[in-house]
């Protein structure tokens, strides 16, 4: 990546959340991440659904913990098509099913995963009947329990919560959590200053920071999400050919990278020294680039 842009991934974190949150109507994310109804991904027909359901809901009341404890976590994982269920469960006259029904319901509504349910799953609990001074404590309190863990509940009370304080709480945690945070802002359609989800150069620091922290994929996204915005964006370009590089995958580092200088990069030296293209920097095609950028006057560094 650049020299500019790895200053501006060091700032990009700071951003001040702005007063005005745009939050989403609908509540698709959770459902849609939440929603798997199988491990190859395939999804059951609805009467399938009404079956394994109603088997997981039994399941709660096994004798074997093991048994129990699965089967709330993939009551979670059918996320809203298990409520209805869950909630005929709650009023079960066996405390243990009403308890995991309980907690399944409420890990489902504000998407709390059950590693992060082990940790804070009381603070769930009492947020619900909390006053929007203690939520925002609570809010507080799940960021610095849950860390990135926390990412989907605080996304999820940024678009559920009453309250524009709380809302705006969820925000600042998220833009706390950096990268990912920040990225969830954007895509909630919060406004940051200095973060305008349509610049691309915005993805570029999104996607340098997923990069710093070898999150490739994440990175990925935000780098082509710049160049749907740019395609002219050679920034984006040149790191897309770092990612690709440092995938080991040469070809596509070396495509890559070639369209960048075609489109405008000429920032050798700084490319001689970039340890993300170590793996691209001995094949005679990348040495071949450098000397097509010498031939189109933007003088890349002798070669030894």
């Amino acid at each position: 990546m650049t020299r500019a842009v790895e200053r501006a991934i060091r700032n990009a974190t700071a951003l001040a959340v702005a007063v005005c949150l745009v939050v989403a109507a609908a509540d698709a994310w959770c459902a849609e991440n939440r929603g798997s109804l199988s491990q190859t991904g395939t999804r059951a027909t609805a009467l399938d659904e009404h079956e394994q359901t109603a088997r997981l809901i039994r399941q709660l009341s096994d004798d074997r913990y093991a048994v129990r404890e699965g089967a709330t976590a993939r009551l979670v994982e059918l996320g809203d098509h298990a409520l209805p269920a869950l909630a005929e469960a709650r009023e079960s006259d066996d405390p243990e099913v009403a308890q995991r029904a309980a907690a399944a319901e409420l890990m489902i509504r504000w998407c709390v995963s059950p590693e992060l349910w082990a940790v804070a799953g009381g603070l769930i609990e009492e947020f619900e009947k909390a006053d929007p001074t203690m939520r925002e404590k609570i809010v507080r309190i799940l960021r610095m329990v849950g860390d990135e863990g926390a990412t989907d509940v605080l996304r999820r009370i940024l678009r559920r919560d009453p309250s524009e304080t709380v809302r705006r709480v969820a925000a600042v945690m998220l833009a706390d959590l950096g990268s990912e945070g920040l990225a969830v802002l954007m895509e909630e359609g919060v406004e940051i200053a200095g973060l305008d989800p349509y610049d691309a150069r915005v993805h570029i620091i999104i996607g340098n920071s997923f990069l710093e922290e070898s999150k490739y994929a994440k990175a990925e996204e935000h780098y082509m999400k710049g160049l749907e915005l740019d395609a002219d964006n050679y920034i984006a370009m040149y790191n897309m050919a770092c990612v690709r590089s440092l995938e080991k995958k040469i070809d596509e580092a070396l495509e890559w990278l070639r369209k960048a200088v075609d489109a405008g990069y000429d920032e050798f030296e700084w490319m001689e020294q970039d340890t993300d293209l170590d793996n691209i920097r001995q094949d005679e095609r990348y040495k071949d680039i450098l000397r097509k950028g010498a031939k189109a006057g933007k003088n890349p560094p002798e070669q030894p």
